[in-house]
């Protein structure tokens, strides 16, 4: 036999494999290799009339045509059925395949997608070849002739490879090293989690910054130091990472197993990208998350821009910033001026708490880098993240980039969503502002999630006309929102006012009570509804009251889904959230007396049509279970998850009709599919039944009894569903993404006014639950620029505590002096009493009802406080500083209609020091700005002078208290926590320091020192007002200097007197006790 002969029957095996029966192994084991297949031969063995021809599909490949080769026979056993159904099949599976070329669809191999074409049957080029054969043809031309000769084809040159680089270790970069090295390039500063398998990876920086926020182990491996988490733990770490300020990306695999085995770099690495990226306020965190606690967290993103001139003061800015809340779609906006301290940047810090900083790089003041850096080290609960922008853009510039935003953005919108709409809205911004919004829309959109700026008839701004601003300091000192314990909410005024049902409701109290209310109509309807809805025993409330504690966070879900990132079962959720209200509203005629609540039921049954429509289109039992190819409820709307479920169920059959194959080949009619660990279609042998299984089978598992295999068939058809599957769940996403598409572009709007509706009516329902409350009053409010408070009570420590609170009465203005001196004990309620008024005030503003038997007053345009002693080191600022620049502030914005609370003024420095401060305020105060004052001290001197010039504008009152002498000598000091006229002879400072535990010994000598001192300062008072008989000053001045007397620290008080006639002031000395 010749070398050509022996080579064509080595290469037969290979031949005939194109076409033995792909379907039936039995049969495929019978052919002997020798055996000469004759074509012409008819498969249906009848003389049944041909079927017109099917189209071919081309290939360069030789393996993937073997399915439109394979040799099927007639009959493939007893139960096959005829030809006829056969031939049905292929040509069905034919139109399948076109239809789906036709559309573009990635199936099967990509060298495959890149080569098949369709096209018409052989007869009409004249031409009966096939390039089947062309290849057979070219494989012989390649084997050597006889006698060796050497082939005619030129030798091929092979390519040498570059030297891979070698890494740390030693050894070489893998190529997944290589791809990993690419990524910490391409994204500095970022925590990479990579995908690879069935866990994300950290590597190199991010796997040690990984190891110390998460304590996950960190190791070399090769080249790289690496850490890992498995896959579902993702989240968990994610979050964890995100609250402690970093920025995260996830980088994914592009490319799925099934799809990466048909392609033509199947031997490759795979394919991963960034897919998403995040930080603690660019991550919206799914609808109803067992993670989401906190009801009143929306960390918002604030953009800061400031402008100053290059010769002025560091105190003469301005600054332009807005916060943005993408987790709810709220935006702030404020431009503002500041001074030197930066009380105002500091004070919408307070409020806003924003999460992330976006801010110049250069170009900011060392005082606002103080007050940012401080307030980012300050956070007690999460680390604040500074972003960086390395050039501020100018104003002309900024509304360029923003205008082709929103042009670009509306191109497809319609209404409200309008290029000219959107655009008019932002031209109002001032210039600063709008710069701050062209950074933010830049920054947002690495992110994705700029189409939370869309919104733009929802943009607030921070200062309004019709509402109190509350500084930070002021915040801080009534702990409105915190406590300054545990700096939690627990006995806040947020605490005692919240008993809303829904966390967006939540959101907007927290913003009304640290924005109460000045225009007095507004205020009226508001406790006008909370007064109706107290008394009133409407079904319509009632069924209020019931939707909204079963509703999800509606504001969050509208946000999911504006950004694409809502999954099935949360829209389920929200869209059978929105069909429960306008089931329970359908229509409404007014019947309230408030004109708020009327607007509020009259705006939910708007949300009707565009809900039924929205619910008609998806089947919810389907939604919930996270089937997005079977979510929808006419098929025609997307025709193509159809063709791809017929391919599915064409495989299917098909391995049905294999397992009928392998039953009759096993002889076991009973054999059934097995799945294992997500191993489908696997066959079950036991080892105890001693069946001969072909070689060719795969085991894919096996225990102590059986094993379970593949065989090449089932492989095969596994494969190919496995490449449908994933087509219709590329393909399932794709139309689930233009519905929600749809949805915000169409329906946001509505959707959102019907959301801030409801957190309305959940607010007034809060406080008139508060209202409810025994003790509660609802406030009167007048025109008369008073303050009249009968029977106050602190609304916190009424709550905290089990014994009752001591109510207290305090009128200042209109008949009564508008201002009050408080002096009293240490520990006798000074602090509480005045912080009772102030609370009380802000609770008839928010349009709440107050702890009082009686409230009437005059509208306050402020509430400002300066109470406790605590230093700014970071910033550089001692105690006494941090005291006067909050002292200073409160004098530049005060007004006739504020209200002013000063907690022992001057004491961080020397008692002459001090005093001097203390009464130079006051006299502003009363002299000057003549608004209302609560004014706590020590100094009593302070007081009476005070109170002596301005008999009819300040009035003394002391916590009053009373006293029993022990035995011993000691004095027991009950309080009586009582404002009274009148002003305290003693702080009893001594018997404090007794109950905090201070020794016997100190405290007898502290006693013995105190009275001396005492006795000193009245024979000094004494012989002063003798002093005082003789001569009629036209002013009066007090010096202060410390001194020595009798071995106890006292103040020495110098009253300097001048006539008006200029001569030497006349000198008097005052031992004043301390």
């Amino acid at each position: 036999m010749s070398e050509r002969q022996s080579a064509s029957r080595q290469i037969q095996p290979q031949i005939s494999s194109f076409f033995v029966q792909g379907s039936t192994t039995k049969k495929r084991a019978l052919i002997s290799s020798d055996t000469l297949i004759d074509l012409t031969i008819d498969d249906s063995g009848s003389d049944v009339e041909r079927q017109p021809p099917i189209k071919k599909l081309k290939s360069k490949h030789p393996e993937s045509p073997t399915s439109q080769w394979r040799f099927d026979p007639s009959s493939r056993g007893e139960h096959s059925g005829t030809a006829s159904v056969q031939v049905h099949k292929s040509r069905s599976r034919a139109d399948l395949e076109r239809i789906l070329l036709r559309t573009g669809t990635q199936l099967g191999r990509a060298k495959d997608r890149e080569n098949l074409s369709v096209s018409d049957d052989s007869s009409q080029d004249g031409n009966d070849s096939d390039p089947a054969f062309t290849e057979l043809r070219a494989m012989f031309s390649r084997i050597p002739t006889q006698g060796g000769r050497k082939s005619r084809e030129k030798p091929m040159v092979r390519k040498t490879k570059a030297a891979a680089a070698v890494g740390p270790s030693g050894e070489t970069y893998t190529p997944y090293e290589a791809q990993v090295l690419s990524f910490i390039k391409d994204y500095p500063g970022t925590i990479l989690m990579i995908e690879k398998g069935y866990k994300f990876y950290f590597h190199e920086e991010s796997a040690k910054t990984a190891s110390g926020e998460l304590g996950i182990v960190a190791y070399v491996k090769r080249n790289l130091l690496t850490a890992s988490i498995p896959v579902h733990r993702k989240e968990v770490h994610l979050k964890k990472l995100l609250s402690k300020g970093h920025k995260v990306g996830i980088i994914e695999q592009t490319e799925t197993a099934a799809l990466k085995k048909a392609s033509e770099n199947k031997n490759t690495l795979f394919e991963r990208k960034l897919t998403q990226l995040y930080t603690a306020t660019t991550y919206v965190d799914e609808v109803g998350s067992v993670d989401d606690l906190d009801k009143y967290s929306a960390p918002p993103l604030l953009c800061l821009i400031e402008s100053h001139k290059s010769d002025s003061a560091e105190g003469n800015i301005s600054i332009g910033m807005i916060a943005i809340m993408p987790s709810t779609g709220d935006v702030i906006w404020d431009e503002f001026h500041d001074t030197v301290m930066r009380v105002e940047l500091e004070t919408r810090l307070v409020h806003t708490r924003p999460a992330e900083l976006l801010v110049p790089g250069e170009g900011l003041t060392k005082m606002t880098q103080k007050v940012l850096a401080h307030f980012a080290n300050a956070s007690h609960d999460q680390r604040i993240r500074t972003e960086y922008f390395n050039s501020t853009l100018s104003g002309s510039e900024a509304f360029d980039f923003i205008t082709n935003f929103y042009a670009t953005k509306a191109t497809a919108s319609t209404g409200e969503l309008s290029s000219d709409k959107l655009l008019a809205l932002v031209a109002g911004l001032p210039q600063l502002v709008t710069v701050s919004l062209a950074h933010s829309i830049k920054y947002l959109s690495t992110f994705r999630i700029a189409d939370a700026l869309l919104g733009v008839k929802f943009f607030t701004r921070f200062t309004e006309r019709n509402h109190m601003l509350l500084n930070g300091n002021t915040m801080t000192n009534l702990e409105i929102y915190q406590n300054q314990t545990d700096f939690t909410t627990h006995g806040t005024l947020m605490s005692i006012l919240d008993h809303t049902s829904t966390k967006f409701g939540a959101r907007l109290l927290k913003n009304w009570i640290g924005k109460p209310l000045t225009n007095k109509l507004i205020l009226n309807q508001r406790i006008d509804a909370v007064e109706e809805i107290k008394s009133s025993k409407s079904p319509q409330l009632v069924e209020l009251c019931r939707v909204l504690k079963r509703l999800p966070d509606l504001a969050k879900g509208l946000c999911r889904i504006q950004y694409g990132k809502c999954s099935c079962q949360e829209l389920a959720s929200l869209l059978s959230a929105f069909g429960t209200i306008t089931s329970a509203f359908p229509e409404h005629a007014e019947e309230f007396h408030s004109k708020l609540l009327n607007d509020i039921f009259s705006s939910l049954p708007k949300l009707k049509a565009p809900i039924k429509a929205l619910l008609a289109a998806i089947d919810i039992k389907k939604a919930n279970s996270g089937r997005k190819d079977d979510l929808w409820t006419d098929p025609e709307q997307f025709p193509a998850l159809d063709e791809y479920k017929l391919l599915i169920e064409t495989v299917k059959s098909e391995l049905d009709e294999e397992l009928k194959s392998i039953r009759k080949l096993l002889r076991k009619p009973s054999l059934a599919w097995t799945t294992v660990l997500g191993n489908e279609y696997l066959v079950e042998i036991k080892k105890s039944e001693d069946r001969a299984v072909p070689t060719n089978w795969v085991v894919m598992s096996a225990t102590k009894s059986l094993r379970r295999y593949h065989t090449p068939e089932v492989k095969r058809f596994i494969d190919e569903l496995s490449r449908y599957r994933e087509a219709l769940n590329a393909e399932a996403n794709k139309a689930f993404a233009s519905f929600l598409n749809f949805i915000a572009s169409d329906h946001y709007s509505v959707m959102r006014d019907v959301v801030n509706n409801l957190a309305i009516a959940d607010c007034l329902l809060s406080l008139a639950h508060v209202a409810h409350q025994q003790g509660y009053v609802r406030p009167e409010f007048i025109e008369e620029d008073s303050l009249e408070i009968v029977e106050g009570r602190h609304p916190m420590i009424e709550a905290l505590r089990t014994d009752p609170f001591v109510p207290n009465t305090l009128c200042i203005g209109g008949d009564y002096p508008r201002s009050s001196i408080i002096t009293g004990p240490n520990m006798g309620g000074k602090s509480s009493a005045v912080r009772m008024v102030a609370l009380i005030a802000i609770m008839a503003q928010i349009g709440s009802y107050v702890p009082a038997r009686a409230v009437k007053l005059g509208l306050l345009d402020g509430v400002f406080s300066r109470m406790g002693a605590s230093d700014e080191l970071a910033r550089g600022r001692s105690t006494f500083m941090v005291e006067m620049a909050q002292t200073s502030d409160i004098l530049q914005k005060v007004t006739r209609k504020s209200l002013v609370i000063l907690d022992e003024l001057g004491r961080g420095t020397s008692t002459a020091d001090g005093m001097a401060i203390a009464d130079a305020v006051l006299h502003h105060l009363v002299e000057q700005a003549k608004c209302k004052t609560l004014f706590i001290t020590h100094y009593p001197l302070v007081a009476t002078e005070l109170e002596r010039k301005f008999p009819e504008e300040v009035q003394n009152l002391h916590m009053s208290y009373t006293t029993d002498i022990r035995i011993n000598g000691t004095r027991d000091v009950t309080f009586l926590y009582q404002l009274t006229p009148g002003i305290a002879l003693e702080s009893f400072g001594v018997e404090c320091g007794r109950l905090a535990g201070l020794p016997d010994n100190i405290l007898r000598i502290a006693s013995e020192r105190s009275e001396l001192c005492r006795t000193v300062t009245e024979q000094r008072t004494r012989r002063s007002r003798s002093v005082h008989a003789c001569h009629s000053p036209p002013f009066s001045l007090t010096i202060l200097q410390d001194t020595q007397a009798y071995g106890c620290h006292c103040s020495r008080a110098f009253n300097t007197r001048c006539n008006e006639t200029g001569r030497t002031p006349n000198r008097t000395g005052t031992v004043v006790y301390n």
